[in-house]
């Protein structure tokens, strides 16, 4: 059999993105997916490429070591690790592994913003967007459009968010700013110790034309040997406890609408990125004053009977809920808190003692429910078998003035799809409250 020079593996999102792409660029493109055979019904795009390229091939499983061997490289999704055992055929042949962003900047011609960190990622990526829109500047990558479809969109200017899976396997990291916002622990099911993991993150500077970083964050620091700002380590960019200043200027938290310190910081993070592109401040103090941020994070959802829901279900990883429930915990009496799910190997033990000091009443819901609770040692908690019960419960324990918080500190596919449909669950759940 005759294979073509891409080997696509995966077919989510990226993967459909990746196949678009190469067949417009009239490129012989195979694709193979794990799924393929046992699971076929749950690959989610097969039935669309077969339909829709029906030259690309459909390798199942079982072929794949031979038809890897005939490609010229692999194209594999974010999802799918280093150690999986289709990428490992193709290691054995030693056929190059890239990404769907390698592809994106080999073809690129305009600026690009890349993007990443533990937390607050995405509220910097779509703040920069805001700031850089009046400019051409579209945002894409982990979050928004696939960084590929974007290509044909006539920005001017590419602002990319970056999953630490996305810049694991990155063989071209030119960016003309690049930043990290935090780096904490998460993932390490995925990337094994904490050590391969800040590698990955940092491999967004490589090559890089300049730099924005946590100057409270060593592991974020790309050196002396890179021009760069560090945010909070310079006085012209850094976060106050009632505002913050922006190249040199200050800006009263009452002129800023996202809340909480970690937003503030971000916001600082974005204006110090747009800046390098001629933002102006007029432009970034408008985006202040009217980003409320996103849906999923530290999102209000509704006051029943005087307790205020939050939805935060994208405090996924034991920092984001750590820095969520700090920026509650002034917003209210007591704080009753719902967590847990699919803790990715993390340690709980950060994220017990912030629950002691902050929560007065503690639900927790999935695989790793009891992890959490064995972590924490003053605050009472009840174990829900859905999001309508973890409401519920939390319903019955609030009180007139009191805040409840999804920040589950852990990811949702134990229980949903994504961290998306987890925090819908949640507004859903608050809804029939009201009812």
């Amino acid at each position: 059999m005759n294979m073509s020079p891409t080997m696509v593996v995966g077919l989510g999102d990226t993967g459909v993105s990746v196949i678009r792409h190469l067949r417009l660029k009239d490129s012989e493109v195979s694709v193979c997916d794990s799924r393929l055979g046992k699971r076929t019904n749950e690959v989610p795009h097969l039935v669309e490429v077969r339909r829709d390229y029906p030259d690309v091939c459909v390798v199942p499983p079982r072929k794949f070591a031979r038809a890897v061997a005939r490609a010229k490289r692999v194209v594999a999704s974010p999802g799918i690790g280093l150690d999986d055992t289709l990428l490992k055929f193709a290691t054995i042949e030693r056929v190059p592994i890239v990404g769907d962003i390698d592809l994106f900047m080999e073809e690129v011609d305009v600026p690009v913003i890349g993007i990443t960190g533990t937390n607050g990622k995405s509220t910097t990526a779509m703040l920069v967007g805001a700031m850089l829109q009046p400019d051409g500047f579209i945002v894409c990558g982990n979050i928004g459009i696939p960084v590929l479809d974007a290509l044909d969109s006539g920005a001017k200017g590419f602002v990319v968010e970056l999953s630490s899976f996305q810049l694991e396997r990155l063989q071209i990291a030119r960016f003309d700013v690049a930043a990290i916002t935090n780096i904490a622990e998460d993932h390490l099911d995925r990337h094994k110790s904490m050590l391969d993991y800040i590698s990955s993150k940092r491999r967004v500077y490589d090559h890089c034309s300049f730099a924005v970083f946590n100057g409270q964050d060593d592991n974020t620091d790309p050196g002396e040997a890179t021009d760069s700002i560090a945010i909070n380590r310079s006085p012209d960019w850094s976060v106050l406890d009632d505002g913050v200043v922006l190249d040199g200027k200050f800006i009263s938290s009452d002129g800023i609408a996202v809340k909480g310190r970690h937003n503030r910081f971000n916001l600082v993070m974005a204006a110090a990125i747009a800046s390098r592109f001629g933002a102006t401040s007029e432009v970034i103090r408008e985006v202040a004053s009217s980003f409320s941020g996103l849906g999923h994070r530290n999102q209000f959802v509704a006051r029943v009977e005087g307790v205020d829901y939050f939805n935060d279900s994208k405090a996924t990883n034991v920092a984001a809920s750590v820095a969520s429930i700090a920026s509650m915990t002034q917003e209210s009496n007591n704080l009753i808190l719902i967590a847990g799910g699919d803790g990715k190997d993390a340690d709980f033990k950060e994220l017990g003692e912030t629950i002691d000091r902050h929560v007065s009443y503690l639900v927790l819901i999935g695989r790793d429910a009891q992890k959490i609770a064995d972590c924490t040692k003053r605050v009472d908690h009840s174990i829900a078998s859905s999001m309508d019960e973890a409401v519920w419960m939390a319903h019955k324990h609030a009180e007139r003035g009191d805040c409840v918080l999804l920040a589950p500190a852990c990811a949702s596919f134990d229980m949903f799809r994504n961290f998306e449909h987890r925090g819908t669950a949640f507004v859903n759940a608050v809804a029939e409250l009201r009812s």
